[in-house]
């Protein structure tokens, strides 16, 4: 793997045995210090030391100075190798393409430049351990958080994998102070129609941007209040000037001018966080106002509330990976289900509007996880509502372990009616009542596509990580056409669908039979009227 320019430059000088090798010399007062032994003699030693961070200096120390045993002299691997020691435990969710590169790059590289050294048996252990992490990432796991995923629990949490890496890059930009880059990354959560709203990461994330908002505003305040006195002494420097310092002066000025205003109409085409002039008041008080509009609409956000009910989308969309082959995985979808719609109920309303389309959504998909349970254990009759044993599944199949209310308020908002004695959702309207109102063009978090014989789909979905199409391209969903005698729907809401039933393949046991009944008849009334020919 070839190396730029610039990682070249960075590698042949930490190579060198100057930049690595590091003596530590500890004088009796216990002061330590640390850098490279130039010379010794019986009587003295003569060192450069680090007298700051950056700042070196050369003293000859007297040994009468220094403690018992108190020089200690590393060599360059014992120096590298701390840097090296940082590299593993690996980051979160790396690609296999980084984990070959911390490989060829960086540990392998060490074990060559210093064979034989303990370091590099412990290098050489490092880089088993990543490459066995590697492999992981090929076969489709992941690492989140320090815990790895197989490839099925990655998939599950491909909505939080997706807003964690998002999240990171926020934090990443925050910590460098890169304020404007923080925010454009917290962009990239917001859109209901990304579904990322509904991560586990996003109320923390929301916490985080924040407090950047903060830095950032008294970072724009500061620059609003310095550009008058900036303008003015560089109106002034430029009046002072003659030939030709003046020209080229000027002309400096309009580049940079021009430069930033190409950089701000881009910007503004896509964010509203575009990079900062200090000259520019006008856009630094646009940029101040935009600022405060985000922090109070993100204020009025219930952090605790969204918390909540993410942590049971997180646990449905586990649930939902299995919920077609294990009653106990379904049974703990609908349970995620009514927490997360309870939970919901006093959200903001606009949380509250997008939660409804999720979990509408996931009604239907519990419904039809049930019937794919019941068509392959065979059809189990419902007991009485309320009654021990009774339906806990929100399509009305057996499955035990949840409440009768709970099973009572899902059979309810999946089939449009009313239960007796069924508690209700709240804040949720039964699924299939019409004007349910369902999020225009929202995300079904972690929601796999349609095709699938009674599978349900929320109308207008758009499926995480999927580009909007437009009309007229292949695919995008025609609109719905108007039918006589119905109430047309309000602009913004859609009724949504109840899922189909599955359709069965080949002829069922009464098909057949009602054909052969058919035949028989058909038989019988040919030798009647052959019968009555005979005898005319």
């Amino acid at each position: 793997m070839k190396l730029s320019r610039y990682q070249s430059a960075v590698f042949a000088l930490a190579c060198s045995a100057g930049f690595l090798h590091a003596d530590v010399v500890t004088l009796k007062d216990g002061k330590k210090l640390e850098g490279n032994i130039l010379s010794e003699t019986p009587t003295s030693i003569r060192m450069r030391y680090r007298l700051t961070p950056k700042i070196w200096d050369d003293k000859e120390i007297l040994r009468s100075e220094i403690a018992e045993g108190g020089i200690v002299k590393q060599k360059p691997e014992e120096v590298e190798m701390l840097e090296i020691r940082k590299l593993v435990p690996t980051a979160d969710l790396l690609s296999a393409e980084k984990y070959e590169q911390l490989i060829q790059d960086r540990l392998r590289p060490f074990m060559n430049r210093y064979p034989g050294t303990k370091e590099a048996a412990e290098v050489e252990k490092m880089i088993a351990e990543v490459q066995e992490e590697k492999e992981k990432v090929v076969a489709g796991g992941a690492k989140l958080e320090g815990k790895w995923l197989t490839r099925e629990e990655a998939k599950a949490e491909s909505l939080n994998i997706k807003a964690y890496a998002i999240r990171a890059a926020l934090m990443e930009k925050a910590a460098a102070k890169d304020y404007s880059g923080a925010l454009k990354e917290f962009d990239k959560l917001f859109p209901a129609t990304s579904g990322n709203p509904a991560s586990i990461y996003y109320p923390k994330a929301v916490e985080e941007i924040l407090a950047v908002l903060n830095k950032y505003e008294a970072q724009i305040a500061q620059m609003i209040q310095d550009q008058p006195a900036l303008q003015k002494l560089r109106d002034e420097s430029v009046k002072k000037l003659i030939e030709p310092d003046l020209t080229r002066t000027n002309d400096a000025i309009k580049r940079e001018k021009d430069n930033w205003k190409t950089t701000y109409d881009q910007e503004k085409k896509t964010t509203q966080w575009y990079t900062p002039y200090k000259y520019d008041l006008e856009s630094l008080k646009s940029l101040a106002k935009s600022i405060t509009e985000e922090k109070d609409k993100l204020k009025d956000l219930d952090l605790g509330v969204m918390t909540k009910v993410n942590e049971a989308i997180a646990r449905l969309l586990r649930a939902d990976a299995k919920a077609g082959k294990d009653k106990a995985e379904l049974t703990k979808m609908g349970e995620a289900i009514i927490e997360g719609e309870t939970a919901a109920a006093t959200a903001d309303p606009k949380s509250k509007e997008f939660y409804r389309a999720v979990f509408t959504t996931y009604r239907e998909r519990h419904a039809y996880w049930a019937q794919q349970l019941a068509a392959a254990s065979g059809p189990v009759a419902p007991a009485a509502v309320g009654a021990a044993g009774g339906s806990s599944a929100i399509a009305g199949s057996a499955t035990p372990g949840m409440d009768d209310k709970v099973a009572a308020a899902l059979a309810a908002a999946a089939a449009g009616t009313p239960v007796p004695g069924a508690a209700p959702v709240p804040g949720a309207l039964p699924a299939g009542q019409p004007g349910y109102p369902a999020q225009p063009g929202a995300a079904v978090p972690g929601a796999m596509p349609g095709g699938q014989p009674g599978y349900p789909v929320q109308p207008g979905a758009a499926v995480p990580g999927a580009y909007p199409q437009q009309p007229g391209q292949p695919g995008y969903p025609a609109q719905p056409q108007a039918v006589p005698g119905q109430q047309p729907q309000q602009p913004g809401y859609a009724e949504p669908q109840a899922a189909p039933a599955p359709v069965e393949e080949g002829m069922s046991t009464m098909t057949m039979i009602l054909i052969g009944i058919g035949v028989v008849g058909l038989v019988l009334l040919l030798t009647l009227l052959g019968g009555k020919k005979k005898k005319a």
